[in-house]
């Protein structure tokens, strides 16, 4: 039988993914397996030595878990609630419209929101992400900027105070994570060990070094939604201590709270309706099985039941764009990262590789499939 790694390894050799850093670890440290794989450019003419395991990358929409993390913190000090309408501190949101369709002349309508907007249903982040909803919110999904607003509430409620120095203080501190910024123009050293971004050529499915501006760029605020740069080996430090639980980021009851179901049922509709839709959408938001039934929780993706052979129910997970994913399983008592820096997003062979990972890091963890939840 071929092995985790000689399958990674070919896959890199033979250009199916340009590299790969994975760490996975159950929740106290007994178990951890750390590996890296093909090189840090496939672009002629740059440095195409082997990856390494603290390459940096830009993690994209991995960067809403920590956003929803700060969110929290600020719910735990009474700075923000989840339920509250969230005018007092967005009053930008108070009188945005929800875009019902064109006229004949192609103008678009609109009518007024009615069901207020709460923190939990989820340039300047104003200037790229304050556009009309398309439905009441609370009644649908769609993927979005609310986490990038929920940033923006963080700051505000704690005087104005930049997103990275609140994260420096509250998340990065608490954890020991040094590698970690919205910035990279004040981290040379990180800059320096920046894995290259390759995208796979749509016709010949061959990789190619990729120029492609990033959402972010030129952005003049921290993006809780998608703009921290870091390193596998960090990042996993905070999906171990939600899966340990062990309050240095959240209190127990708020980690409890991330991995409940939040939706209402119209909205949990529209999300499994969207995932159900396309294999290309399914990789870029999960990549579980068609037919698994989702909901959110608070940080990331909730599979309801137990996926046979992988995750068990209420697993929490997401990705970012250049095809990084990572879960929590707080049941099977696992978490894990698989970090690459391929385009486009849900890259159907990337995504085989990650969940081929996560499988074979349930049976050598020896997770047994009955074992009970560590709550």
């Amino acid at each position: 039988m071929v092995s985790l790694e000689e399958t990674l390894e070919k896959a890199c050799a033979s250009g199916v993914i340009p590299g790969a850093v994975v760490i996975a670890s159950n929740a106290d440290g007994s178990f951890r397996y750390e590996n890296v794989f093909g090189k840090r450019s496939v672009r002629e003419g740059e440095d195409q030595s082997p990856l390494k395991k603290d390459a940096i990358m830009w993690i994209a929409s991995c960067t809403k878990l920590l956003g929803t993390i700060a969110a929290l913190q600020c719910v735990e000090r009474g700075q923000l609630s989840l339920d509250a309408p969230v005018y007092d501190v967005l009053p930008e949101f108070k009188d945005v419209d929800i875009i019902t369709g064109l006229d004949d002349d192609g103008k678009p309508q609109y009518k007024k929101h009615t069901t207020p907007m709460t923190l939990r249903p989820g340039g300047t982040i104003a200037s790229r992400f304050y556009t009309p909803l398309v439905f009441e919110p609370g009644s649908g999904w769609m993927y979005g900027p609310g986490i990038d607003w929920a940033g923006k509430m963080v700051e505000r409620v704690n005087g104005n105070t930049p997103l990275e120095a609140y994260m420096q203080q509250h998340i990065f501190g608490p954890l020991g994570i040094k590698d970690m910024t919205f910035d990279l123009s004040t981290r040379p050293d990180m800059a320096a060990r920046m894995a290259d971004m390759t995208q796979r050529d749509a016709n010949s499915g061959k990789l190619k070094g990729s120029r492609r501006k990033m959402p972010f760029v030129g952005a003049t605020e921290a993006m809780a939604g998608q703009g921290l740069f870091g390193c596998a080996p960090e990042y996993i430090r905070v999906l171990q201590s939600l899966l340990r639980n062990d309050g240095k980021l959240l209190q127990p009851g708020s980690v409890d709270a991330m991995f409940i179901p939040n939706l209402s049922a119209p909205s949990k509709a529209g999300l499994n309706a969207l995932l159900n839709s396309s294999d290309y959408i399914n990789n870029a938001m999960g990549g579980l099985p068609k037919g698994t039934d989702r909901d959110w929780g608070l940080g990331g993706l909730l599979n309801v039941n137990d996926v046979p052979g992988w995750r068990r129910a209420h697993s929490l997970s997401w990705g970012g764009l250049p095809n990084l994913t990572w879960w929590i399983d707080r049941k099977a008592g696992l978490c894990g990262m698989f970090a690459g820096q391929l385009v486009p997003e849900g890259d159907a062979k990337a995504q085989a590789l990650a969940q081929a990972f996560e499988r074979e890091m349930y049976k050598r963890a020896a997770v047994r499939q009955t074992e009970s939840p560590r709550l």
